[in-house]
């Protein structure tokens, strides 16, 4: 809060200074006594944080339930935002008298928990996650099922390693088995929850270097810039990789992060989502070589950076050692990145938008410019601005010529946050110096009342975001909420509050499929299946044969080849060919079939098979099941 003459206090002070050398100053002769410490680190803002946090995040997490409010009614939209307009209303008036630790690590603990009472208020009613089971949310859940049965990083096709990060569905699948619960329906709670301590995480890693309550703005401010709950994983690592960035390369004011912290961080990010490091990999090299020119001691600087690439690869390497082995010896083709969305155009200047957070990167953008010699943070934010703006033209140079995106348009995400994050810090830094120039005194208020405004406005913004819409057909935004109730059970039901009629999505019968193949082969039958919709492995853990899309797919998975062999066998008229030939392709066997009946055949994607070539002397048929769909198992 403002000091009565106008400056910024210490507790929302940003440090501005470079330091001369890494190391902190060396402790008095006299340490203090153990209490005194003990007193110190519970009254330290990180501490409270963690407690509040610990304490009303349960609170949060089941009050919903209790309300029992329909998420689409204007009632059940207004209790998170009614509690998050309160919280800001009360750090204001606590704000006018006290201003210190404790009041900003419980104000950062209960904004992180209020992420929390939001997001399950917007699924109260509905076991799926964000989403549904559609699109990256299916072939997420289905990873999540995969790690029911295994322990190892690997992917839900045989025999094949994981290439996706596994860290976040492999906890959670077996989070299923210790808690003998259904991977699909903890995917819902893992989103929330890794969502809300992503607004914790950022904000105990700022207030090392701001002030906790420049944290706590940082922190907010950030989280609304983007925070997809679908995408939890990426939003946690995306709030570690900035301060990580900043003190792992940079020089920040106080002590650099320890060597094994920022190694343990560093191979957290690589088996979680590690995305945000290639993106920034020009502007962290150039970090690398600026920051070592300006060091003191160059070769401490090189021997911790060794020794963080040292524990980061440890970390990481139960992941990272068979996916590169598997990549050297295996004829891979990078095909996800085919898929082609409208951010390849979009978002290319989102501060020049007339917007809140526009104009907040707009100044962000202005403070890396102007204070870039000043302050400890400028440079290198502006270091990861311009680098990662030149991975997507670089990118977007390849995609004009090979149709890859290499996933450029993820790159806004990075760059937007990396804005709303300069531009609070140029506002912290600018005010109080502005505020000495012309000799203006700031109210003591203001302090906390801008921090309240923008608190209750993020708050705001992100209950419209995040709470279904019940005209989501018409409406031009996203409607991962609603898609979260509008998702059938396997078993044909709807969540209560799913939309009625024509608009709601087709059941896929996965309770009549899974009998079919468990009357067949028996209840325990894992079998590997050709599938006309990936559904099916969200729910149940059988190994599968391909991927439908081919943006679907895995680099390791060889999807051309196994299409083409998919091909080969739609065209095996013979039944006995046929079942000879699909016990043993190119790539193991296809064990079941679950196809859809059309006037011409049996459909898959776009192939047809034919009802003649699934003899009964080899399959079993089932053809009576819901929603048109077939199942075919081969005998033993």
């Amino acid at each position: 809060m403002p000091d009565d003459d106008g400056g910024m206090s210490d507790d929302m002070a940003v440090q501005t200074q470079e330091p001369d050398v890494e190391s902190p100053s060396p402790p008095s002769a006299a340490s203090p006594p153990r209490r005194q410490r003990l007193l110190g680190w519970l009254s330290n803002s990180g501490t409270i944080a963690v407690l509040v946090w610990l304490v009303a995040t349960p609170i949060a997490f089941f009050a919903p339930a209790y309300f029992r409010y329909d998420p689409f009614s204007y009632i059940g939209y207004a209790v998170p935002l009614t509690a998050a307009l309160i919280l800001a209303g009360v750090l204001f008036v606590i704000g006018l008298r006290w201003r210190g630790e404790l009041v900003a690590g419980a104000a950062g603990g209960l904004t992180a928990a209020w992420v929390v009472l939001l997001l399950r208020s917007s699924l109260y009613g509905t076991p799926f996650g964000f989403g549904g089971v559609a699109g990256d949310m299916m072939r997420m859940s289905a990873i999540v099922e995969h790690y029911t049965t295994t322990m190892k990083p690997s992917d839900p096709i045989p025999g094949l390693v994981s290439e996706y990060p596994p860290l976040y569905a492999w906890l959670i699948g077996r989070a299923a088995v210790v808690l003998d619960a259904q991977a699909w329906r903890l995917l819902a709670d893992a989103e929330v929850l890794t969502t809300s301590a992503a607004l914790l995480v950022a904000f105990l890693l700022w207030r090392r270097h701001v002030g906790p309550w420049v944290a706590l703005a940082i922190s907010a401010l950030a989280f609304v810039t983007w925070a997809d709950p679908r995408k939890a994983f990426e939003v946690i690592t995306l709030s570690i990789f900035v301060p990580w960035v900043l003190e792992t390369f940079g020089r920040p004011p106080r002590a650099r992060m320890h060597w094994l912290l920022s190694g343990v961080l560093g191979g957290l990010m690589v088996v979680v989502y590690q995305a945000w490091i290639i993106y920034s990999v020009f502007a962290i090299v150039a970090l690398i070589i600026v920051t070592f020119r300006a060091e003191t001691d160059r070769k401490a600087y090189i021997r911790r950076l060794a020794l963080m690439a040292l524990v980061a690869f440890a970390v990481s390497a139960w992941y990272v050692i068979p996916y590169a082995w598997a990549m050297l010896t295996q004829n891979g083709e990078l095909v996800s990145d085919l898929f082609v969305s409208a951010g390849i155009n979009e978002n290319l200047f989102p501060f020049l938008e007339i917007t809140p957070l526009g104009m907040l990167q707009l100044a962000g953008l202005a403070g890396l410019l102007f204070f870039y010699r000043s302050t400890w943070w400028a440079k290198p934010i502006l270091f990861l601005v311009l680098g990662v703006y030149a991975y997507r033209l670089i990118n977007m140079v390849r995609f004009v010529f090979t149709e890859h995106t290499f996933f450029l348009h993820y790159t806004v995400r990075l760059y937007t946050v990396l804005l709303a994050i300069a531009g609070v810090l140029t506002i912290a830094h600018a005010v109080p110096i502005i505020l000495r120039r012309v000799r203006l005194i700031a109210p003591r208020a203001a302090g906390a009342a801008a921090l309240a405004v923008a608190l209750a406005w993020s708050a705001s913004y992100y209950t419209e975001e995040w709470m279904p819409k019940e005209n989501a057909e018409l409406y031009t935004g996203q409607r991962y909420a609603w898609d979260a109730h509008n998702e059938p059970l396997p078993n044909g039901e709807y969540p209560v509050f799913a939309p009625s009629g024509e608009n709601r999505r087709r059941w896929f019968p996965i309770d009549p499929i899974k009998k079919a193949v468990a009357d067949a082969r028996g209840p325990d039958a894992r079998l590997v299946t050709l599938t006309v919709d990936e559904r099916l492995f969200s729910y149940l853990p059988w190994p599968a044969y391909v991927a439908i899309p081919v943006e679907g797919a895995g680099s390791l998975s060889r999807w051309t080849e196994r299409r083409a062999e998919v091909t080969r066998l739609s065209q095996t008229l013979d039944p006995d060919a046929f079942a000879a030939t699909s016990a043993n392709t190119k790539f193991g066997p296809i064990d079941v079939f679950v196809l859809r009946k059309r006037a011409n055949g049996w459909q898959w994607d776009n192939l047809r098979f034919q009802r003649e070539q699934f003899s009964t002397e080899h399959w079993t048929v089932v053809d009576d099941l819901p929603e048109d769909v077939v199942v075919c198992v081969r005998k033993p």
